[in-house]
């Protein structure tokens, strides 16, 4: 099930990060002030989110893998 999980959250990543990019690439063929906002006020965010999202659920697995592969009866030295 672990397997799963970090695919859903690297789906999502990505899914933000793409939206993040659509917005940026539709506020740069509007020229008004306003686009300049929308292209820092929502996507911006929506990339970094989406990279955050990104690196997390890099390191929550590795997290993950490195706690499934120690051995409980192992005592420390």
């Amino acid at each position: 099930m672990p397997g799963n999980f970090i695919e859903r959250r690297i789906r999502w990543s990505g899914i933000l990060v793409g939206a993040g990019l659509i917005i940026q690439m539709l506020t740069l063929l509007w020229t008004h002030p306003l686009a300049f906002v929308a292209f820092l006020l929502i996507g911006c965010p929506l990339v970094g989110a989406g990279i955050l999202l990104y690196l997390y659920s890099l390191a929550a697995h590795g997290e993950a893998i490195e706690r499934a592969t120690e051995h409980p009866l192992q005592t420390p030295r």
